[in-house]
């Protein structure tokens, strides 16, 4: 699974956890421990900012318009590429 997570995450067609986890079918919580663990062993990088301004909630957001949106993208890195190829 951590291999598709990788596979995933190299085919560019995603741009978020979120999407991440409902291409994978599995929750936003395993997509976030999944890449936490894949970034501690050195095969994925993050790099990300918080907003500081409320947002407005995407459509399907339980949180409604008070959540605040933050910003992560992941790349991988040459142990990363290496993995999977």
């Amino acid at each position: 699974m951590l291999l598709e997570f990788l596979r995933t995450i190299r085919n560019g067609n995603v741009q978020s956890l979120l999407e991440v986890s409902r291409t994978m079918n599995i929750s936003m919580e395993m997509a976030l421990r999944m890449a936490k663990e894949l970034a501690g062993k050195g095969y994925l990088q993050e790099f990300g900012a918080d907003c500081g301004m409320p947002q407005t909630a995407c459509s399907d957001c339980p949180v409604g318009s008070g959540c605040q949106v933050l910003t992560r993208h992941w790349f991988l890195t040459e142990k990363g590429k290496a993995a999977i190829s």
